[in-house]
């Protein structure tokens, strides 16, 4: 499967916002992620469809240093708006979707 992959970079919590365009990222599909710091990291794409169930997912995963995280090609599916609940104001997360 091919895909037009694109990144997003954030140092401590907030939303992801692309790295040329500095659009916020929503609506994609996660397919890695590269992040620094110590603790554990939330990455949450979730939205309520008009009939009130809620769609996308959420990546949790803890680090110790760095990781690399590979997703399968079809990546991790991410509805609405990314966005990052980091363990210190100074860890980094760059996320790769498309």
């Amino acid at each position: 499967m091919s895909a037009n992959l694109r990144s997003a970079f954030l140092t401590g919590s907030g939303v992801l916002l692309d790295i040329t365009t500095s659009v916020t990222v929503a609506d994609t599909r996660v397919r890695a992620i590269h992040a620094t710091g110590s603790g554990v990291y939330q990455v949450v794409g979730t939205s309520t469809t008009p009939l009130g169930s809620i769609a996308g997912n959420i990546i949790k995963f803890g680090v110790s240093g760095s990781t690399d995280i590979y997703l399968s090609d079809i990546g991790v599916r991410m509805d609405g708006n990314i966005t990052v609940s980091a363990p210190a104001s100074a860890s980094t997360i760059t996320v790769f979707y498309g």
